[in-house]
């Protein structure tokens, strides 16, 4: 069965890319094959806790839990400040034990400091922030403590990537559903049901995992900061964030918008919509970004992975798109009656997975060349950003969800047109 696999991965690769397939794609494919074993484990559990908790909570419960974590991927972003994908990039390219470990020390100081000092800015301007949100500042504590412990899982994952340690990685994927589901399905059977089981359920999940995580790479962790790192890790993840915060913006207002301008139970319904679609195929291009960045840091023609890539796209599309649809459509099915199925919807944010998938492909390439790359992606990304935002407050009043999907796919659109236009650094 194996050697069957393996046949038609290197038939596939032959006939896409017209080349006989060498030792860094055998690489590539040989760790993705962990990924996509253990990370398509993750994705069919957490598929099941999605579609249990959207149809036990109804969808005005289930979009006040997406709008928690919502509010945390804002809130994420100055606690990281990119420092954890700087990580990525210089570790994955040093071959010696004491200079990744001086990096992987430097860094999660770094992420220490920024991070108590974001929270404590959160609790002192807590009033102001929750005004921003339209929440109320319980709520806030909320999205704060998901944050943090989404802060401890990032940099714990991110280690283990930039150490190319991806048996272990693929190892650990599941561990956090798992842990997701049964703490949910005890709450359930306790008849304790809100958005509030939904969340404990994540924090208890995040926060093991994360921290075994950690313990599992402790020999790397000296607490030994080097200013010299130090310094390129801020400078590379200082375009990084404002590049990640571009990218929240135009993969979270619009839910922040629907709340604003409808309802907790839109945004339940968009969310399982986003969930069948862009979050689906956001599990698999994560199980191969996962792979695919550390490599591409390494390798110094860029350009031949780009000219790869570039082949790729087509079937991509014609086989992705029809793929997308279909799965949402049994998604949707299953997450109940009260979240019906609109062809126009569900063809529109199939083709925002579609677009996700293939922007987030070019843009940790273009990141993979070091500051230059990511100061690229970073303006690209503010650029989008900004038309994603006034296309967000323009539409979804008018037409609601379907706005925001319109908004979403333009903006991915015009993004992968500009990060094609400025692949030229590579």
């Amino acid at each position: 069965m194996k050697d069957i696999a393996l046949n038609l991965v290197r038939f596939s690769y032959e006939r896409i890319f017209h080349e006989k397939m060498g030792e860094d794609a055998k690489g590539l494919i040989k760790n993705l094959s962990y990924i996509v074993v253990a990370s398509g484990i993750a994705a069919i559990l957490s598929t099941i806790f999605n579609i249990f908790a959207g149809r036990v909570l109804g969808p005005g419960e289930y979009g006040e839990f997406t709008l928690i974590q919502t509010v945390a991927m804002f809130l994420l972003v100055p606690m990281m400040l990119g420092i954890d994908t700087a990580m990525i990039t210089y570790t994955a390219e040093q071959n010696e034990f004491e200079s990744q470990s001086t990096i992987i020390s430097t860094t999660i100081i770094l992420v220490i400091i920024f991070t108590l000092i974001s929270i404590l800015i959160y609790y002192i301007f807590s009033s102001r922030i929750s005004e921003i949100f339209s929440i109320s500042t319980n709520m806030l504590y909320l999205a704060i403590i998901f944050a943090v412990l989404s802060v401890v899982s990032a940099f714990a994952t991110g280690t283990l990537r930039s150490l190319h340690k991806m048996k272990e990685y693929a190892c650990f994927q599941p561990i956090p559903n798992i842990i997701l589901l049964l703490i949910f399905f005890l709450f359930f059977f306790t008849n304790f049901v809100s958005f509030k089981s939904a969340l404990i359920s994540m924090y208890i999940a995040l926060g093991i995992t994360g921290f075994i995580m950690i313990y599992s790479i402790k020999n790397h962790i000296k607490f030994n900061f080097k200013i010299y790192w130090a310094k390129k890790l801020v400078r590379y993840g200082s375009y990084a964030s404002l590049g990640g915060l571009a990218s929240v913006f135009y993969s979270n207002i619009d839910k922040i918008i629907i709340y604003k301008y409808l309802t907790t139970a839109d945004i339940g319904i968009y969310r399982s919509y986003y969930f069948a679609s862009i979050n689906l195929v956001g599990l698999f291009i994560g199980m191969f970004v996962a792979v695919f960045f550390p490599l591409a840091c390494r390798y110094k023609d860029k350009k031949v992975i780009l000219n790869r890539i570039n082949k790729s796209i087509f079937y991509l599309i014609v086989f992705g798109l029809p793929a997308t649809i279909f799965f949402e459509f049994i998604i949707l099915k299953l997450y109940g009656n009260a979240y019906p199925f609109d062809i126009k919807l569900a063809f529109l944010f199939g083709i925002g997975g579609i677009l996700a998938c293939i922007t987030s492909i070019y843009s940790w390439l273009i990141s993979s060349a070091g500051a230059e790359g990511m100061k690229i992606m970073s303006i690209a990304a503010i650029i989008v950003g900004v038309i994603n935002l006034v296309l967000n407050f323009l539409l979804i009043p008018r037409v609601g969800l379907v706005g925001g999907v319109i908004a979403f796919n333009v903006s991915y659109a015009i993004n992968t047109a500009v990060l094609l236009k400025l692949s030229r650094i590579l």
